[in-house]
């Protein structure tokens, strides 16, 4: 069996971390900066920031990205769309919805295909949606709590032990967003320290730099969903404005 090159095997562990969650004392859902985080890359727009000891058996990592976005209906279209999720999770090759209690609170699955010797991970996973509006702050913010009880065991995959992160979409100005992604995880098994770290590096940039181009595809655009409060081309005409001090501020939100 053919072993792929290193840096094609790298990205592959951290695949699903994208919309990772509900943080207690690890995360919050006021993901600010501070002297503890290292920036280790800053690309096309694209910054991701580490914070662990190498040797830490908990890992953490944060990619950053400011991008344009008027529709913002596409967000949730693409997070409705699990089968198109290998196209911008890099190497995911399987997520499902297990259940939901609401749209906005759902349980998810996802799977990778790693190459040899490496062993498939798999996750299972809680993701709670909200929105925030306020003077100060407006923004839809995804938590993800492990829930590894929700399956029977799997031998044919590993199951993350700890995995907790958020994923957040900021409003800056109209059409404008800053989208953070934010994880905190122990991959499980035995990978080297270093092997970890370089893929930490590598997987939030290459993930936010698929997103930013499948976002505007035609199948995300123009549609609306009733649960939360956005603005785009699909929201019906006869519903109030959108709230958002930042659309009031420029008179947007009530042409819509």
């Amino acid at each position: 069996m053919s072993v792929l090159p290193l840096r094609r095997l790298l990205p592959a562990l951290l695949f699903f971390f994208l919309l990772c969650p509900h943080a207690g004392a690890v995360l919050s859902d006021d993901p600010g900066l501070d002297d503890s985080w290292k920036l280790v890359t800053d690309r096309k727009g694209i910054q991701v920031f580490m914070r662990h000891g190498d040797d830490s058996r908990l890992k953490t990592f944060r990619g950053v990205m400011r991008m344009p976005l008027r529709d913002e209906y596409a967000m949730l279209a693409l997070y409705n769309d699990y089968d198109n999720y290998p196209q911008w999770l890099h190497l995911v090759d399987g997520a499902s919805e297990l259940g939901r209690d609401t749209p906005l609170r759902r349980r998810l699955r996802f799977t990778t295909h790693l190459p040899w010797p490496l062993s498939d991970r798999e996750a299972l996973l809680e993701a709670d949606m909200s929105m925030h509006i306020t003077p100060e702050d407006e923004h839809v913010i995804v938590l993800l709590n492990n829930k590894p009880e929700l399956l029977p065991a799997n031998d044919d995959y590993i199951r993350f032990p700890e995995l907790e992160g958020l994923f957040r979409i900021k409003r800056l100005s109209p059409g404008e967003v800053e989208i953070t992604y934010q994880l905190v995880l122990d991959p499980g098994g035995y990978i080297p320290s270093w092997l970890v770290n370089m893929l930490l590096r590598d997987t939030p940039y290459f993930t936010l730099a698929k997103l930013r181009r499948i976002i505007v595809q035609s199948e995300y655009q123009g549609l609306y969903f009733p649960y939360l409060d956005l603005m785009g081309p699909g929201r019906p005409k006869d519903i109030p404005p959108v709230k958002s001090y930042i659309y009031q501020q420029t008179g947007a939100a009530s042409r819509r």
